[in-house]
């Protein structure tokens, strides 16, 4: 189990990647937490054009690409980004030692997900996602987001 320091540590690598990917995507870029201390919902905004994104980051570091994500948070995240006249993603982070691996999802995929994994597991389940859930790189997100 990671450490409160280490899953800072985390979470602040992903957002960096995450950032750095959107901003070489052509995307301007403003990290959320900076403004607001933690952001509940959403750590980025991103914006092209007309079409804003609003971004929850999650960084993980296992070796298989596992994630956690609640149903619940993911349909705020989307409701939020209506009310904002956004699109609601996931950018999901994979801290390997060759480097990140970042995938993105609608929040609405990563909320059905999720609750499927939840219902079909029996138990206690941590992990919702994972990174080979998702096929969407930054590069793609103008014609995603469409």
């Amino acid at each position: 189990m990671q450490s409160a320091a280490e899953k800072v540590r985390v979470g602040a690598a992903a957002e960096t990647a995450a950032e750095a990917a959107l901003a070489a995507a052509g995307w301007k870029v403003v990290n959320l937490n900076e403004l607001a201390n933690n952001f509940r919902f959403a750590d980025l905004l991103a914006k092209q054009g007309s079409t804003k994104l609003l971004v929850q980051v999650k960084g993980t570091t296992t070796s298989e690409g596992m994630f956690g994500a609640l149903p619940g948070r993911a349909r705020g995240l989307d409701f939020l980004a209506e009310e904002l006249d956004a699109i609601a993603l996931y950018a999901l982070v994979h801290l390997t030692p060759d480097g990140p691996v970042i995938r993105f999802g609608h929040a609405q995929q990563v909320a059905l997900l999720a609750a499927e994994r939840i219902a079909a597991y029996h138990g206690t389940l941590r992990h919702h996602l994972y990174i080979t859930d998702f096929t969407y790189q930054a590069t793609d997100l103008a014609e995603f987001v469409e």
